[in-house]
């Protein structure tokens, strides 16, 4: 039988979260774990059908733990659950490798919509479509002129701005999509496909 994992520090979201899922999905038997240390052990020493992992726990930041779950067993899909409802979290975990990312704020079926989009195999790209409203329309132009290799002079230029404005947006991208190198800037360009 397929068992799923829900990570949280929070025993009450926790149990919630474990029974929630376990009433939408009875084929799957639902654990739950407070996290700690051996989070990353734990996750991959067995097969989960999904894992709902929090994202900030007393000693150690999920981002990192979901890095290193998808280093050491990449084949595990895994939804991001946090309290922090800035797009830039949901940047960074994607980018890290979750398939999914959902605020405590949000209804409980849309984490229900979530794990169903994770167990058809719903693309991390699609899921992705949804941060591109955090930018504005200068933004990515500033951004995919990047990733076509422009520098910012040749930006400046071609956007009849100056390039302490073409400076500005980079560092806003950087900030908004949670980034901090052009080369980041790029990468996300390509999986965001606004490189042709």
């Amino acid at each position: 039988m397929r068992q799923a994992l829900v990570v949280d520090d929070h025993p009450i979201v926790r149990d919630a979260v474990r029974e929630l899922l376990q009433n939408e999905f009875p084929s799957i038997v639902m654990k739950d774990s407070a996290g700690g240390e051996g989070i990353v052990h734990e996750i991959c020493g067995s097969e989960w059908a999904f894992v709902v992992l929090d994202i900030n726990f007393p000693k150690q930041n999920g981002i990192d733990v979901l890095k290193k779950v998808i280093a050491r067993c990449p084949n595990i899909p895994i939804v991001m659950f946090s309290l922090f409802t800035d797009e830039q979290y949901a940047a960074r975990a994607l980018r890290a490798g979750a398939m999914a990312y959902i605020s405590k704020d949000r209804s409980p079926q849309d984490l229900v919509e979530a794990v169903r989009g994770v167990l058809r195999g719903a693309p991390v790209r699609k899921v992705r479509k949804e941060l591109r409203p955090i930018l504005s329309d200068r933004e990515v132009e500033v951004l995919t002129h990047f990733a076509k290799g422009m520098s910012r002079r040749d930006i400046s230029k071609r956007l009849s701005i100056s390039e302490k404005t073409v400076s500005t947006y980079k560092a806003r991208l950087f900030h908004k999509l949670g980034l901090s190198t052009t080369v980041e800037l790029i990468r996300y360009a390509n999986d965001e496909g606004l490189i042709e």
